[in-house]
């Protein structure tokens, strides 16, 4: 093979080497997120929810693409659940386990979940508007931005949690367990504390205007700036109590 015949090969193969390259690189952008979602269902176990919510369905670590109102998921298993950009909007969720599920920026108006168990759940912006969450577990749960106006907590554990900055007017946190939680910042408005465990709670520069704190336990709780105007202070625990 002469000089000139080996040259024109070789170029051949380095423009052959190169299209392989340039494919394997370029070929995951074209496809997106479809890429993505796969690569993700992979890793961590992941598969579509069913399209249809049925009796006693298990969406435990299933990513959910659709919208879900007026359905009732009571005690149903959606432990790691992945949902991204949908609804839940007066869906019944009581007692069902929502452990360590992805929900960030979830609407969840008018939804039951009463006694859920949403311990490590990632909430960061979540609406939870008129929502009932009384039972709840919500331990470790990411709380970032999320908002709770006129919701029910009753008897709800948000021990140790942050809610610093959230929303919470006319939320009914009576019976709650806040311990060490952080509610610096927030929006209480005539919020309702009545017999909570705010014990070594931060309330730093909370407004709680019109709220209530009878018999609430306030040991140890930091509320520095609180801003308690016409609060029912019938509480325990704390110079700022007047029982």
């Amino acid at each position: 093979m002469d000089q000139n015949n080996q040259l024109v090969l070789m170029q051949l193969k380095n423009k052959i080497v190169l299209l392989i390259v340039s494919a394997m690189i370029l070929i995951p952008y074209a496809l997106g997120s479809t890429v993505y979602a796969t690569v993700e269902r992979t890793y961590v176990n992941l598969h579509f929810c069913s399209i249809k919510p049925l009796p006693k369905v298990d969406w435990g670590n299933c990513y959910l693409v659709h919208d879900l109102h007026n359905v009732n998921l009571s005690g149903v298993n959606l432990s790691g659940l992945v949902a991204k950009n949908v609804e839940f909007y007066n869906v019944n969720l009581v007692n069902a386990s929502l452990k360590n599920a992805s929900l960030a920026g979830i609407d969840f108006a008018y939804s039951n979940l009463a006694g859920a168990d949403l311990r490590g759940a990632n909430l960061r912006g979540a609406d939870f508007y008129h929502a009932n969450l009384a039972g709840a577990d919500l331990r470790g749960a990411d709380l970032a931005g999320a908002r709770f106006p006129s919701t029910n907590l009753h008897g709800a554990n948000l021990e140790g949690v942050n809610l610093s900055g959230d929303s919470l007017q006319v939320a009914n946190l009576s019976e709650a367990s806040l311990k060490n939680a952080d509610l610096s910042g927030a929006e209480l408005l005539d919020a309702d504390f009545s017999g909570a465990d705010l014990s070594g709670a931060s309330m730093k520069e909370a407004d709680l205007t019109g709220g209530i704190l009878a018999n609430a336990n306030l040991e140890n709780a930091y509320v520095n700036g609180l801003d308690y105007s016409g609060v029912d202070l019938s509480c325990y625990g704390h110079p700022i109590c007047n029982k």
